[in-house]
């Protein structure tokens, strides 16, 4: 049986960042991160391991689909802040408890390769959402600023 820890993270990140929203539809400022491709040189897992493990097109959607049209889907700026830090939150605790979730797969029949790059990617959920959470706050702060037109 899932754990409720292990329900949060197994690969919600494409769905945490279609959740998040902003209230502006216009273009982001020219210093904000039109999509977050910037951080796939950050990721810890082998890209072609996390390619396979979560799925090459899960995986293109969250790096390369623009931070904007991501925002629009879930609503508001502060529901993409609130969601995204939500699944930082949930992600970090999975990485500052390796050792439960170890033994919680094993029990589960999964192999040590496979917990390795689960918990790989669990960081790597940490470091995209991260660049997602800036990219919004970077938009929020563009719009209190003026400096996004409406």
């Amino acid at each position: 049986m899932d754990s409720p820890r292990r329900l949060r993270t197994t690969w919600a990140l494409p769905a945490a960042l279609l959740m998040a929203a902003c209230a502006s539809q216009a273009p982001a400022p020219p210093s904000c991160p039109k999509d977050l491709s910037f951080v796939k040189d950050k990721l810890v897992t082998p890209y072609a391991e996390l390619e396979a493990f979560i799925g090459k097109q899960a995986l293109d959607a969250t790096l390369h689909k623009p931070v904007d049209e991501m925002i629009k889907r879930g609503g508001d700026i502060e529901a993409s802040i609130t969601g995204a830090e939500a699944q930082i939150e949930g992600d970090q605790d999975i990485v500052d408890h390796p050792d439960e979730q170890r033994a919680e797969f094993r029990k589960e029949g999964m192999t040590d390769k496979w917990i390795d790059t689960y918990l790989l990617s669990v960081r790597d959920g940490i470091t995209i959402n991260r660049a997602f959470l800036d990219a919004v706050k970077c938009r929020q702060a563009a719009a209190q600023a003026g400096t996004v037109a409406n």
